[in-house]
């Protein structure tokens, strides 16, 4: 009689280490798009580079996904986060528009102007550190803006 035992559990273990390491390379890069769009851009750029080598490719070489980029929220966690290098990371990808919240600054709204010199739409939440002068400057160096929005 033969057996069945050990072969039968080693194969099936195989089976489920492949199917729980290799599922997230295998989605396809509009299923990736998809997730990626409901996710806010510090998300990806904390994340998305770790998964896979797949999600890496996606989340830096895929211009539609930085074409309108918001850096929203994450308070609690604000302080550990450097929101400004996130911001210009994010800026070399390709923007139209940029929302930021607590990350501008009168450098980082001149860095912006040099990197994204295209961008139609520039949303500053809570941006304190921000002098009239300094957006003056950015404003003035944004020759396609259509749209400005300051808040709080």
């Amino acid at each position: 009689m033969p057996s069945r035992g050990l072969g039968g559990r080693a194969r099936r273990r195989q089976r489920e280490a492949a199917t729980t390491t290799d599922w997230a390379g295998g989605l396809g890069t509009d299923v990736l798009l998809a997730i990626f769009h409901r996710l806010d851009h510090i998300d990806i750029l904390m994340s998305a580079d770790h998964v896979c080598h797949s999600w890496r490719r996606a989340a830096r070489e895929e211009p539609s996904l930085w074409r309108r980029i918001t850096m929203r929220g994450h308070e609690g966690i604000a302080r550990r986060l450097n929101r400004g290098g996130m911001a210009c990371e994010a800026l070399r990808r390709s923007a139209e528009a940029f929302c930021g919240q607590y990350a501008g600054v009168n450098g980082f709204l001149m860095y912006l102007v040099e990197q994204a010199p295209c961008l139609k739409s520039l949303r500053l939440i809570s941006c304190n550190l921000v002098s009239n002068e300094g957006l003056t400057e950015a404003v003035k160096g944004l020759p396609l803006l259509e749209e400005l929005e300051l808040s709080l």
